[in-house]
């Protein structure tokens, strides 16, 4: 039992050690952060096509289709590691290019409801307007958004590693181990 409550406490310690680390990294160095959280998302994609070229050609028999899908994936894998920005780029862009279309529909339905002379139309407009201008600052400013992002998923990182500490400390705190079984304070 002993062996149990030590083991438990080292599967939070080190995880909580681990989330720690990574959200001061992430929180002081978030552009590096990212480059190296692109770079090994691309590596993995590497793995995959050489892993998918090798499994045509060892394990199907070789099927020239399924190696051209695993070099087209090692290749993107390998352009994506030598520009790695691209990929944590991608997602601020493809969100603001939803906000630019979703506020370009809602200006037309602003002025489908200015024609009917519906009431407070001004306001479907601003909020119209509102879309469109935040899905341009999505798009040109991609790696800042996600920068920002990073930072404050840093924080929450190292929120997390703080409290799983003082979790594990508490509890460490609270029991005592006597005879192999576990004794509470209060009950000594």
């Amino acid at each position: 039992m002993k062996d149990k409550i030590k083991q438990f406490r080292l599967n939070i310690t080190v995880p909580a050690l681990f989330t720690l680390v990574i959200g001061v990294l992430l929180l002081l160095f978030p552009t590096e952060s990212l480059s190296a959280i692109s770079k090994g998302i691309a590596v993995i994609i590497i793995l995959c096509g050489i892993f998918i070229v090798i499994n045509q050609v060892y394990e199907r028999g070789f099927s020239g289709l399924g190696v051209a899908v695993g070099v087209i994936l090692a290749i993107i894998g390998i352009w994506l590691f030598n520009d790695s920005g691209r990929i944590v780029n991608i997602i601020p862009i493809a969100l603001g290019v939803i906000l630019v279309v979703h506020g370009v529909q809602d200006l037309g339905m602003a002025f489908e409801a200015t024609r009917k002379k519906a009431e407070g139309s001004w306001l479907a407009f601003v909020i119209a307007l509102l879309n469109v201008l935040l899905g341009i600052i999505c798009i040109g400013a991609a790696f800042q958004i996600v920068s920002l992002a990073t930072r404050w998923i840093g924080i929450m990182m190292i929120w997390d590693g703080i409290t799983d500490f003082g979790i594990v400390h508490s509890v460490r705190k609270a029991s005592n181990i006597i005879d192999g079984t576990i004794t509470h304070e209060e009950d000594i």
